[in-house]
């Protein structure tokens, strides 16, 4: 079997100062997204113990609804109800959160949705892969939500949900009560809990420099109509990843075939995960500086979720970056590491909200 290197055993890279002064409040469209107690949801959830709840996450390409059940003062996901579509612009999410809506009402069961794009209230707005389910929920319940059914106790975006859900392990695990939910798959997200209040971010379209443009990307940001190259297009895995590997070597494949080719010796593959990973450690730290948040802190942590921290030894190599830069122990989980197999962390914070906003 070939030997792999392992991330960690590289030599490790500084992070950029002229990076890190990109990053305001006002570059990442920082926005409040609520208030949340993760010690106040933690005991909420001991209070509900044996009790029931569904949870939904749809997003661009799929939607999955799970029944949840309350075990030791943890969501954990039951035979009962299962529902999950995918399809090409939203086809079949309104069939499916009907279905789910109607099971609920019928056990008397509250439900949460997380929603892979932006919202007004419980309204949604936009989301460039979902233009039908978008069309016919603006027929059929004038774009609202919680108009499906009175069942449906919140509608959150997937950041906040993920964080939420995050929040409350972090809490559980470290006792902290500051988070940095990082998310890194198709694109790049990130959510902040400090001080009790709930951040959305846009950090992953803050513009890279060249410096970290290793790749020669060209793509685009896009977002706010940005015509410059975003971090998401340096380090995302299917933005950034998938797109350069295509560029380099004249041929599509997906972020988990790269992966397996890592794992049978590509060099290239492994140099692309590095690279992500030292973009993701500048988008952590541009954060934490921007609103004055102190990484080695007890009280912080990070909370890594996406199929990019699947890959070996990536979440690993992000934190030794970011251990270097701030010279002390950073607290790190990683959503792979306490979800179960059946959900992810946006789907247990649609869960965990409808229980506790």
């Amino acid at each position: 079997m070939t030997k792999v290197e392992p991330l960690t055993e590289r030599p490790i890279p500084a992070l950029e100062s002229e990076q890190l002064n990109y990053f305001t409040p006002e570059s990442m469209h920082v926005e409040e997204s609520g208030s949340f107690d993760p010690a106040a949801a933690a005991k909420k959830l001991e209070e509900k113990e044996r009790s029931f709840v569904l949870g939904a996450d749809f997003g661009g390409d799929k939607g999955t609804s799970l029944l949840f059940k309350i075990v030791n003062g943890k969501l954990i996901p039951v035979n009962g109800y299962d529902d999950r579509v995918q399809g090409n612009d939203g086809k079949g999410y309104t069939a499916s959160l009907k279905r789910t809506a109607h099971y609920a009402e019928e056990h008397d069961i509250p439900m949460g949705i997380s929603w892979g794009g932006p919202l007004n209230g419980t309204k949604l707005l936009f989301h460039p892969k979902a233009k039908l389910f978008m069309q016919e929920m603006n027929e059929q319940f004038d774009g609202d939500l919680c108009s499906i059914s009175p069942n449906i106790k919140v509608v959150i975006n997937d950041g906040p949900a993920g964080l939420m859900s995050g929040a409350v392990e972090a809490y559980g695990q470290f006792k902290a009560k500051t988070v940095l939910f990082i998310i890194n798959g198709g694109g790049i997200g990130l959510a902040v809990l400090k001080d009790g209040v709930m951040y959305a971010t846009e950090a992953g379209h803050i513009q890279g420099i060249d410096a970290l443009n290793t790749y020669g990307q060209t793509a685009a940001c896009g977002v706010y109509e940005s015509e410059y190259v975003c971090l998401e297009r340096l380090g995302a895995n299917k933005a950034g990843i998938e797109a350069q590997w295509e560029a380099a070597t004249g041929s599509y494949m997906r972020a988990k075939d790269i992966e397996d080719r890592y794992k049978e010796g590509d060099t290239f593959a492994g140099d692309l995960y590095d690279h992500s990973a030292l973009v993701i450690a500048h988008i952590l730290q541009g954060t934490a500086l921007s609103l004055d948040i102190d990484l080695t802190s007890s009280e912080t942590a990070i909370v890594a979720h996406g199929g990019a921290f699947k890959f070996p030894d990536y979440g690993n190599r992000v934190i030794q970056i970011l251990e270097k830069a701030n010279d002390g122990t950073i607290q790190f989980i990683m959503t792979k590491d306490y979800s179960h197999q059946e959900s992810n962390a946006c789907l247990d914070g649609a869960a965990l909200a409808a229980l506790v906003t």
